[in-house]
């Protein structure tokens, strides 16, 4: 009996450790995902407002090489909210993970007490 509530203890002491933290930073990348979007939408303005302005203005410096740059920064902004996607997909499989071995423990301490 005293094994199990020494594991159940530990496993407490360990969710209460990680959860906040957990949390913490599944609260950051939705912050973050929801910035990259505002960013992506932005950047697909600027970039229609200069060919529309490259088009109409034809005594205008090229404008062709910022368009091109703001397409290479539209890409790596995605790059990173698909990799945040990711992390934030292990994120919540932690949870789960941390969850699911929460109540096998709780159920082997729970099966202890009644033996």
């Amino acid at each position: 009996m005293a094994q199990g509530t020494a594991e159940e203890e530990f496993t407490q002491g360990l969710l209460s450790v990680f959860q906040p933290a957990i949390e913490a930073v599944d609260q950051q990348i939705l912050t973050l995902r929801e910035s990259q979007v505002t960013l992506r939408e932005h950047i697909d303005k600027l970039n229609t407002d200069l060919r529309t302005i490259s088009e109409a203005q034809k005594d205008l410096p090229n404008l062709d090489h910022y368009v091109k740059k703001l397409m290479n920064i539209k890409r790596r902004v995605t790059t990173v909210q698909n990799v945040l996607g990711n992390v934030q997909d292990r994120v919540h499989s932690l949870e789960a993970r941390i969850t699911r071995e929460q109540d096998r423990k709780q159920t082997l301490i729970d099966m202890s007490a009644n033996t």
